[in-house]
């Protein structure tokens, strides 16, 4: 094992390391998917072995903790997925009841529309039409008040049957449109899963530096060596996270905008030149659903946009105009999603929008998936 950490000490140039740049560094170091830049060479300078055991303890707690935070990125995607499916399944449920209401009620409103038809034989809704149908019931022989009384009876039951067919129908399209909004709702989890990440890529970050930076007597100890096997066990875990993020974020349809967020989505982008409104409104979705979860988060993060609170006091704007910054206020939290995106290039084109998502949101399949989305909307019309 000390062979590998001398191994990791010579391929990894802290100077050469871009952040982002995560695939091609784990694979020049043959890990896993969540590990970062590991810091410069070991120590020549020799060092004691009390000062050996302090530093191999030190390398030890910082994999613990980047341990910590794969199993809570593992159990915030596993949350998500298992909120997504059940809320996904319910929508799909409800939208087929309420397509199935729907025709029932365009059955009924058919077959009263027949039954007038034969009732009145094509004319008897106006008077003359009505005579005829008297006329015709003298001639059989049959009472003209019967007739229309039978005819009135037959008239209000149709109208209550359609009525209470039509009710059916609405009833049921309130429940596909709830659900609907549920399983955008679950999806913006999604945003919760890309913090969980963000934070364990910093841990899994701090842990390789730890161990890349043992001195020669500290990595010889076995609790250096613990500490080296579990950081790669670590890195393995937080590969498996990163995959199944990014293939669960690559099927996240873009959804329409709901109506009170759609107009501060495209004046709070008019606000930075260049930025898309789009681009707003996929942050949006992403990250509340369009406001229909506001936190706080696991990491702290509230309001419609998911802030820190930290970002919002830097960031914050009064998008609502009352003289009042405030996170869970819509036209703020939107106002100030702008603001902060614009401030790290949201409106300069491609580049300049991943990078501002990325500090949005420490993970790359993040980036990736509301561009994506920002596109649908966009092809969609959404801002044009």
């Amino acid at each position: 094992m000390a062979g590998n950490l001398k191994e990791l000490r010579e391929v990894v140039d802290p100077s050469r390391v871009n952040p982002r740049s995560l695939p091609a560094l784990l694979l020049a170091l043959g890990l896993g998917a969540g590990a970062l830049a590991a810091a410069g060479p070991a120590r020549a300078e020799p060092v004691s072995a009390a000062q050996a055991r302090v530093e191999a303890a030190a390398a030890e707690r910082a994999v613990d903790v980047a341990t910590a935070r794969v199993a809570a990125a593992r159990e915030a995607h596993a949350a998500q997925q298992r909120e997504v499916a059940s809320a996904v399944s319910a929508s799909v449920g409800t939208q087929v009841e309420a397509e199935r209401a729907q025709g029932a009620a365009r059955s009924v409103r058919a077959a009263a529309a027949q039954r007038v038809r034969s009732m009145y034989m094509g004319g008897a809704s106006t008077e003359a039409g009505r005579g005829l149908a008297l006329l015709s019931s003298l001639t059989r022989g049959g009472d003209p008040t019967v007739a229309l009384a039978g005819m009135a009876a037959a008239r209000r039951a149709d109208v209550a049957a359609q009525g209470a067919a039509q009710a059916r129908a609405a009833t049921a399209a309130d429940a596909a449109r709830a659900a609907g909004g549920g399983a955008v709702a679950a999806v913006a989890g999604l945003g919760e899963v890309a913090a969980q990440v963000g934070a364990m890529s910093e841990a899994l970050a701090a842990a390789q530096r730890q161990v890349a930076a043992l001195t020669a007597e500290a990595s010889r100890l076995q609790a250096a060596e613990d500490a080296a096997a579990a950081l790669a066990a670590a890195q393995a875990q937080a590969a498996a996270v990163q995959a199944q993020a990014q293939a669960a974020a690559a099927v996240v349809p873009a959804r329409e905008v709901a109506t009170d967020y759609s107009d501060l989505y495209v004046r709070a982008a008019a606000t930075c030149a260049g930025m898309r409104p789009a681009l707003l409104a996929a942050v949006g979705q992403v990250e509340s659903g369009h406001g229909r979860t506001t936190g706080p988060s696991s990491a702290g993060a509230l309001g419609p946009m998911q802030f820190m609170p930290a970002t919002f006091a830097a960031y914050g704007v009064d998008g609502g105009g009352d003289g009042v910054r405030d996170v869970q206020d819509p036209a703020d939290a939107v106002f100030s999603a702008a603001n902060y995106l614009c401030a790290n290039g949201g409106g300069k084109g491609r580049d300049g929008e991943s990078g501002a998502l990325f500090r949005y949101n420490h993970a790359d399949w993040y980036v990736t998936m509301v561009q994506r989305i920002a596109d649908e909307l966009q092809a969609g019309g959404f801002g044009a």
